[in-house]
C-alpha cells in the first residue's frame, strides 16, 4: 500500500512560477487528506557524492532524478514534478507497490511515481541514477524503462499507458499545445512539461558530445 504522501522537489532559491505554484495547489484539491512535502535545501539531505557534484553545477534535473529516488525509497508515497497538475484523487493508485507512466508507446517517464516504502525496484533505479552520473548522465526515463525491461516479473508492479498522466506530449504532436479533446476519461494527471531545470546551451552541447562519443546501453 502507497502511504498517502506527496513529494515534490524545488532547488536553487528560486520562487516557484505561478505553473508550479497551481499544480501543487490541484494536488491537495483532488487530495486533501494527503501530506504534501516541498523538498528543498532547508529540509533535504543526500550524502551521496553524485548529488553535490551535481549540486555544485546547479544541475537541478540531475539532482532531482536522484533525490526522488532517494526520497521515495525511504518514505515511499508519490513523487511529482512540479509542472505536474492532478485532475483526480490519486486513491485508485494506492495498492501498487509502485506505479509509473508511459509518456509516448516506449518510455516510462519519472514525472510522477508512486511506491511503498523501502521498494527493490526503486532502490534498482535509485543505483543507476547514481551510476550514471558518475558516467555519462542518462535521463531518467531512459533509465525507468532499462530497469522495468530487466524486472517485469515483478508483483504489484504498474505501468499506466500515456493517457493516465502524460495525454500531451508536444514532441510528438505538430500542435504544441494541450486540447481539451487530450484528456481522456482515465487521466489522472497532466505533466505540463515547464522544463524549469532547462540546461544551459553548453551543458546541452557538451551532453550532446559525451552521448556521440559513448555508446550506453539504454539506447
Amino acid at each position: 500500500m502507497i502511504p498517502k504522501i506527496i513529494h515534490c522537489i524545488w532547488l536553487g532559491g528560486r520562487e516557484l512560477p505561478a505553473l508550479e505554484r497551481k499544480c501543487i495547489e490541484s494536488w491537495s484539491i483532488y487530495n486533501p487528506d494527503y501530506k504534501v512535502i516541498i523538498w528543498d535545501e532547508k529540509n533535504l539531505v543526500i550524502n551521496d557524492p553524485e548529488y553535490n557534484s551535481a549540486y555544485e553545477k546547479k544541475q537541478w534535473a540531475y539532482c532531482a532524478d536522484l533525490a526522488r529516488m532517494k526520497i521515495l525509497y525511504e518514505y515511499g508515497g508519490f513523487y511529482l514534478d512540479t509542472d505536474m497538475e492532478a485532475i483526480a484523487s490519486f486513491d485508485n493508485l494506492l495498492s501498487y507497490s509502485f506505479f509509473a507512466g508511459k509518456e509516448d508507446d516506449e518510455m516510462i517517464n519519472g514525472a510522477i511515481l508512486g511506491a511503498e516504502k523501502g521498494h527493490e525496484f526503486v532502490f534498482s533505479i535509485y543505483e543507476e541514477v547514481k551510476k550514471s552520473l558518475r558516467t555519462n548522465f542518462i535521463p531518467i526515463p531512459r533509465i525507468i524503462t532499462y530497469i522495468y525491461k530487466k524486472n517485469t516479473n515483478l508483483e504489484g508492479i504498474k505501468i499506466f499507458e500515456k493517457e493516465v498522466f502524460y495525454p500531451f506530449n508536444p514532441y510528438a504532436s505538430p500542435i504544441k499545445q494541450l486540447l481539451y479533446q487530450d484528456i481522456q476519461k482515465n487521466t489522472v494527471a497532466i505533466h505540463h512539461r515547464s522544463k524549469t531545470w532547462n540546461p544551459s546551451l553548453i551543458q546541452k552541447c557538451f551532453r550532446r558530445l559525451k552521448r556521440i562519443i559513448s555508446k550506453s546501453k539504454y539506447y
